[in-house]
C-alpha cells in the first residue's frame, strides 16, 4: 500500500473507526484510502501482532442488494485465488451492525498508475515481465471461471523492486465475472443485459456493449495497459464518453509500439494479437500469451544470494563462479555471473563495465 502521508493522517484522525476492533481480532490503525463503495485501512491482527489491509462497506450501502452481492463475491473470489501475483485475502466476513469487511495482506509500494505518472513510460523488459506476472494471476483465475473484468494500472500493484524485479499483484476482484461454476461461486450476473461495468478506457468491445465476457475479456484489457506504459498512451486514444470510445475501437487500428518506442517487432505483434477487435482472433487463452512474453523475457532462476551479471574482459579465475548462460540481445560480448560479496575492493582495473538485466542488481562501480 502506499506510504503514510501527513494530509492523509491528518483526515484519518476524524473517523471514528480507528481505534475499533473489527471480528475480535483486526484493531485499525490507519485510513490507506477511500473510495464510493467503502474504505481500506491498516490494521494490526492482534493474536500475532501481523499488519493486515481490512477493506470494508461503506455502511450506507450495506440495504443495495446488487453492492452487497459484488463485495461477497470479490471475498468470495479472492478467497480462492492463491496465486502469489493474486493479492491474499485471509478474512471474510460481517460486523454486528452488518457492514461487510474483507482481511487482506497489506502491500507495500505502490501500483502501476502511480509508476507510470512518476516515470512516464516504461522499459518493454520490465512491462512485459509485469504483463506475464498478471498472466500467471489470471490463469489461476480463469481456470476457476473467474474473469477479472477491470485491469487497468490502478489495479496492478508494484511492491519494491527486489533482486529480482518488481512484486507484482492483481488486485479488485469486485466485479469478477463468473463464466462457469467451476470455483463454485454464484454464476449469475450482477449487471442487467446490455449495460457494461468496469472503466471504458480499457474495455474491448464486446464489455463495451454488455456483452458476453471470457478470458479473452482480460487479454485485451492487459493489451491496453501495456501499450500505454510503453507508449506513454492508451491505444485508441482519450475519450470522455463510452459511446466516444466504442467508436474509436470499431474503426481505427492502434498505431504499432515501434513508432512510439524501440521496441521488438515480435512484441509489437503480440499486442496487437491481444488488442484484436473479435475475442477469437486474440490469443485462445492466457498461458498461450505467457508463453510469447516468455520468448521475449526469459525467466531468471531464483537464486538464494543476491547475483549480479557482469561484463568482464578478464577477472581472476577465483574470483568466477559461473551461474548461468545469459543470452541477451542487448550484449555483444560474453557475459559471466559472479558472486557479488567475491568482487575485491577496489575493483581491478581490467574490470571493465556492468549491465544490469531485468530484476538482477549490478555492483556500483567502484572509483
Amino acid at each position: 500500500m502506499p506510504g503514510d502521508d501527513p494530509d492523509r493522517t491528518r483526515v484519518s484522525i476524524l473517523d471514528p473507526l480507528l481505534g475499533q476492533v473489527v471480528a475480535e481480532h483486526y484493531r485499525i490503525e490507519l485510513g490507506i484510502a477511500a473510495g464510493g463503495f467503502g474504505a481500506i485501512y491498516r490494521a494490526v491482527d492482534l493474536r500475532d501482532d501481523h499488519d493486515v489491509a481490512i477493506k470494508l462497506l461503506h455502511p450506507n450501502l450495506t440495504q443495495d442488494p446488487a453492492v452487497l452481492a459484488r463485495f461477497r463475491r470479490e471475498g468470495s473470489a479472492l478467497a480462492q485465488l492463491h496465486d502469489p501475483h493474486t493479492i491474499n485475502a485471509y478474512e471474510v466476513g460481517e460486523m454486528e451492525d452488518g457492514t461487510l469487511y474483507i482481511v487482506m495482506e497489506l502491500l507495500d509500494g505502490e501500483n502501476l498508475y502511480e509508476t507510470f505518472k512518476q516515470l512516464g513510460p516504461l522499459p518493454w523488459r520490465r512491462v512485459v515481465t509485469i504483463a506475464r506476472a498478471v498472466c500467471s494471476s489470471l490463469s489461476e483465475a480463469h481456470t476457476l471461471g473467474i474473469v477479472h473484468r477491470d485491469l487497468k494500472p490502478a489495479n496492478i500493484h508494484l511492491g519494491h523492486a527486489g533482486p529480482h524485479g518488481d512484486t507484482v499483484k492483481v488486485l479488485d476482484f469486485g466485479i469478477a465475472k463468473i463464466i462457469r461454476g467451476g470455483s463454485g461461486l454464484d454464476s449469475s450476473d450482477l449487471t442487467q443485459a446490455g449495460h457494461m461495468i468496469g472503466t471504458f478506457d480499457y474495455m474491448p468491445p464486446e464489455q463495451m456493449v454488455g456483452g458476453e465476457c471470457t478470458g479473452q475479456t482480460d487479454i485485451f484489457t492487459l493489451g491496453v495497459v501495456m501499450y500505454e506504459m510503453i507508449a506513454g498512451h492508451r491505444p485508441y486514444g482519450e475519450h470522455d464518453t463510452s459511446t466516444q470510445m466504442l467508436a474509436a475501437l470499431l474503426s481505427k487500428h492502434p498505431m504499432p509500439l515501434g513508432a512510439f518506442a524501440e521496441v521488438p517487432p515480435e512484441l509489437d505483434r503480440i499486442v496487437q494479437r491481444m488488442l484484436a477487435r473479435k475475442p477469437e482472433h486474440r490469443y485462445p487463452h492466457v498461458e498461450a500469451l505467457a508463453d510469447d512474453l516468455e520468448g521475449l523475457v526469459p525467466r531468471r532462476p531464483d537464486a538464494t544470494n543476491r547475483i549480479d551479471a557482469v561484463t568482464v574482459h578478464s577477472l581472476p579465475d577465483d574470483l568466477i563462479t559461473p551461474l548461468q548462460s545469459l543470452e541477451d540481445p542487448r550484449f555483444e560480448h560474453t557475459t559471466i555471473g559472479v558472486h557479488a560479496p567475491e568482487l575485491p575492493t577496489p575493483l581491478p582495473r581490467k574490470f571493465i563495465e556492468v549491465e544490469t538485466l531485468p530484476g538482477i542488481i549490478a555492483p556500483k562501480k567502484k572509483p
